[in-house]
């Protein structure tokens, strides 16, 4: 099995993010898709391919109205197309959970693309026992990774 291939794009410029940021999150999504692929843990065929872009929430808000009827920003939104997958993140909706959780930008970034992976993999977070479930991988997969 081909390693799997993670692209980031720092698509906004509400905040300054380091290119060493950058390539770390590159190298968390491809070690999320790796251990979901070993684990056997995904629902559907996992995309050989992701691209992943940082955005702001007046682009994301766009998206988020387009697809989904919702013009309020969101934190990601996944897009599926086979073997190829595409998740946009909102920087900005990660700044303010992170100040809200006294947490890290960063920490709150990498959840996110960890979030966006296990949909792109099948999994679904619209009611309440499957919302439990993906927070409690999600939380596994994060442990998982290096300076997170």
């Amino acid at each position: 099995m081909p390693r799997p291939r993670v692209q980031v794009y720092d698509r906004q410029k509400i905040c300054m993010l380091s290119s060493l940021f950058v390539e770390t999150l590159m190298r968390a999504g491809v070690a999320v898709l790796e251990e979901i692929g070993k684990a056997g843990l995904a629902r559907v065929t996992p995309p050989d391919s992701v691209e992943v872009s940082l955005i702001s929430d007046s682009e994301i808000s766009l998206v988020h109205a387009q697809f989904m009827d919702n013009p309020d920003p969101t934190d990601v939104i996944t897009f599926p197309y086979g073997s190829e997958g595409e998740v946009l993140i909102s920087v900005e909706t990660a700044q303010r959970q992170a100040k809200e959780l006294n947490s890290s930008l960063e920490r709150e970034v990498t959840l996110y693309l960890v979030h966006g992976i296990l949909h792109l993999v099948g999994y679904e977070d619209g009611t309440e026992s499957s919302r439990d479930e993906m927070d409690t991988l999600q939380e596994h997969l994060l442990a998982g990774l290096p300076g997170v």
